[in-house]
């Protein structure tokens, strides 16, 4: 009987630049969360909700204050969802 001999996988270390703190990853440094985690923040994009926008319309002033609470905010480096709202 023959065994396989699969290699290891690579382990990366890197440095948190905001805690300073050590992180190992099985992520390659050009992966878009390891972008972010190397550059310290991520890059937010907001979008609003097809209700809030709605209420904002038509029940303004406080739909506006709806508006605000049915965002979905989202890096754009690596997707991740930092602020997903009430009605996501």
């Amino acid at each position: 009987m023959q065994l396989s001999s699969t290699p290891p996988p690579t382990v990366y270390n890197y440095i948190n630049p905001t805690t300073g703190e050590r992180v190992v990853s099985l992520l390659p440094p050009d992966h878009p969360e390891m972008l972010c985690l190397q550059a310290g923040s991520h890059v937010p994009e907001t979008h609003y909700g097809f209700l809030g926008i709605l209420a904002a319309i038509f029940w303004f002033p406080l739909g506006i204050g709806l508006c605000l609470l049915d965002k979905r905010v989202r890096c754009r480096r690596c997707g991740l969802v930092i602020d997903d709202g009430i009605c996501g």
